[in-house]
């Protein structure tokens, strides 16, 4: 019966740990995506301006799109963490049952 009690311990604090990583994971984003500027030394002509304005529209709407990434990330790794945190207590419940219960 003892082993109950250290089985039950074992597993709320493996799922607050899951509910941490998941929750300091929904912090974390994706960096912006920049093009680097070339040195204007080492190239033999400057870019063409239509070059520079399709390299900008892709930076723009590729930025749009890691942000929509890191929205979604963000919110299912909250969840994640919500739920690993419900396990937790129901686990800390259940251990508290078979101690005051028994």
């Amino acid at each position: 019966m003892a082993t109950l009690y250290i089985l039950w311990l074992f597993f709320a604090a493996f799922f607050f740990y899951f509910a941490y990583q998941h929750w300091r994971q929904s912090t974390d984003d994706i960096r912006e995506f920049n093009i680097r500027n070339r040195d204007p030394e080492t190239q033999d002509a400057e870019p063409e301006e239509s070059l520079s304005q399709a390299n900008l529209k892709f930076t723009q709407d590729f930025n749009r799109y890691l942000d929509t990434v890191n929205q979604h990330n963000r919110s299912r790794h909250r969840l994640a963490a919500i739920g690993s945190g419900v396990s937790g207590v129901v686990a800390l419940i259940s251990m508290g049952m078979l101690l005051f219960l028994s």
